[in-house]
C-alpha cells in the first residue's frame, strides 16, 4: 500500500495544465486513494482519507464509503472499513495475470469514483538483498542496501520499491529496579507533602525493544536504460555509520513492485513534487492526474492511483560490528547523564500565614525525584552513595528514555526477528 501520499501536500503541490484554487475549507473535499493490489494471496487493502485544512495536521479518514474491486470476468470483491480509513477485502484473493481489475468507491455524498481497468504487466523476483560498506556521494561512511532481481513473465522494465526497517534498541542505563510512587499529595497546607516512594523490582521487560519504520519516499527504477534485463546492485537504502538505527541489530524488508509505464510516470512526478523545496511557493497548485475519477461529477476531485502489481520481497539482517568492525557503536539517541536531586519538594499550597519561613525564595535545585516520577520523566539507576549532583538526593536516576526502551519502541519481539 502506498505510504507517501500526504493529503495536505497533495492539496497544495500538484501542478498541471488545469489548475484549481486552493481555499481553506472547514470540511474536507478531496478524496485521497491509496490502493495497490498484488499477486499475493492475502487480504488486500485500500485506504481512503480526505484532504485537510491548514488549521489541523490530522488526516481525516473516509470511513463510510463502499469499496469494491470488479474483475473483467464479472467477479466482485467487497471491502469493509476500519477506523483509520483502511478498507480490507472480505475474502483473500490474488491478482491474476491477464485479468483486468477496476476499483469502485461510493462515498456518503453519493459520488461514485471508478478507476481505469488495470492488469498485471509482468513479474520479477528479488534474488538477493545485501549490505555493503561504502561511502555515498557526499563522502559519508556508511552501508548501502543493494538489491539484485531478475524479470519473469512479461519482461517488466519499471519498478517501485517500499521497505520496512526494524531496529533493536537497548536502554543503556537499564536497571531491574524502578521507582514506585503512591499516595502523592503535592498540595498540603503544611510545608511537607504526602507521598510514599519505593524502589521496587520491575514487572515489565524494558531493556530491549524494537522499532519498525516504513519508508515514506518514492523509490523507482527504470530498467529500460540497462544493457541487460537483470537488475544488479540497485541501491534501495543508505545509512550512515553514525545512524542510531544500526547501533545494535538492524533488519530491512524490501518489497519490489512491477509497474506499468503509466503508474511509473505517475509516481515519478509524485516524487518530484514531494521532494521539492519550494512546494509551498507553487504559483499554480493543482492536481496530478491519476487513473481514478468521479463518474459524471467533474467537481468531485480525487487524487491517487489504483495499482495492480506483481510483488516480490526479501529480508536482510545485520549487526553493526559485522559491517563496521573498526568503529565504535553509533551514539545513543540522547545524552544519558546520571542525575540526582532532593527526594521531595515543598508543598505547592503552603499556608504562608502559618508557615512564613517556608514561603518565598527561589529553589536552586532541580525538580525533585517525586515530581519527576509523578510526571514519568525518570527511571531509577542506583542509590546515591557517592553524592552525584549539585543538590544530591538519595537516588541516582536518568532520563526515562535512557532506562526504559519502551519510550522509543515496543518490548514485544517481532515474529520475524532472529538473532
Amino acid at each position: 500500500m502506498f505510504r507517501y501520499i500526504a493529503p495536505l501536500l497533495v492539496l497544495l503541490l500538484f501542478s498541471c495544465v488545469e489548475s484549481v484554487e486552493i481555499e481553506e475549507q472547514e470540511t474536507p473535499s478531496l478524496l485521497v486513494v491509496e490502493a495497490a493490489l498484488t499477486d499475493e494471496f492475502k487480504t488486500q487493502h485500500v485506504r481512503l482519507t480526505r484532504s485537510f485544512g491548514f488549521e489541523t495536521d490530522t488526516i481525516p479518514p473516509e470511513t463510510r464509503a463502499r469499496v469494491s474491486v470488479e474483475t473483467g470476468q464479472g467477479e466482485t470483491y467487497s471491502f469493509s472499513p476500519s477506523a483509520d480509513g483502511t478498507y480490507s477485502s472480505d475474502r483473500q484473493f490474488a491478482i491474476t495475470p491477464g485479468l483486468t481489475y477496476e476499483l469502485v468507491i461510493s462515498t456518503p455524498d453519493g459520488t461514485v469514483y471508478r478507476s481505469d481497468p488495470e492488469v498485471l504487466v509482468g513479474t520479477s523476483a528479488i534474488e538477493d538483498l545485501y549490505a555493503v560498506r561504502e561511502t555515498n556521494q557526499n563522502g559519508t561512511d556508511g552501508v548501502f542496501i543493494y538489491l539484485d532481481s531478475s524479470p519473469g513473465e512479461g519482461n517488466p522494465t519499471y519498478y517501485r520499491y517500499e521497505y520496512d526497517e526494524t531496529y533493536k534498541i537497548v536502554a543503556p542505563n537499564y536497571s531491574s529496579f524502578d521507582f514506585r510512587l503512591t499516595d502523592y499529595d503535592p498540595c498540603t497546607p503544611t510545608p511537607e507533602i504526602e507521598y510514599t516512594l519505593e524502589i521496587v523490582p520491575r514487572t515489565e521487560e524494558v531493556e530491549v525493544c524494537y522499532k519498525t519504520v516504513p519508508s515514506t519516499n518514492v523509490i523507482q527504477n527504470d530498467a529500460t536504460t540497462l544493457s541487460e534485463p537483470n537488475i544488479r546492485r540497485f541501491p534501495v537504502r543508505f545509512l550512515g555509520s553514525t545512524d542510531f538505527m544500526i547501533r545494535h541489530r538492524y533488519s530491512i524488508l524490501v518489497r519490489q513492485y512491477v509497474q506499468s509505464p503509466a503508474a511509473f510516470s505517475y509516481f515519478q512526478v509524485l516524487e518530484q513534487f514531494s521532494s521539492s523545496e519550494s512546494i509551498f511557493n507553487s504559483v499554480q497548485p493543482g492536481f496530478l492526474n491519476g487513473n481514478i475519477r468521479a463518474v459524471g461529477r467533474g467537481e468531485a476531485p480525487v487524487i491517487g492511483y489504483f495499482e495492480v502489481a506483481s510483488v516480490s520481497e526479501r529480508r536482510l539482517f545485520f549487526n553493526f560490528e559485522e559491517v563496521f568492525p573498526d568503529l565504535e557503536q553509533p551514539p545513543y539517541i540522547t545524552n544519558c547523564g546520571l542525575h540526582s536531586s532532593p527526594e521531595a519538594h515543598l508543598s505547592y499550597c503552603i499556608d504562608c500565614v502559618a508557615f512564613p519561613d517556608a514561603c518565598g525564595g527561589a529553589n536552586p535545585c532541580p525538580m525533585s525525584i517525586v515530581e519527576s516520577v509523578d510526571l514519568g520523566l525518570i527511571t531509577y539507576v542506583d542509590d546515591n552513595a557517592v553524592g552525584i549532583g549539585t543538590c544530591p538526593g538519595p537516588y541516582i536516576y536518568v532520563e526515562r528514555v535512557c532506562g526504559d526502551c519502551t519510550v522509543l519502541g515496543s518490548n514485544i519481539v517481532p515474529e520475524f526477528w532472529i538473532e
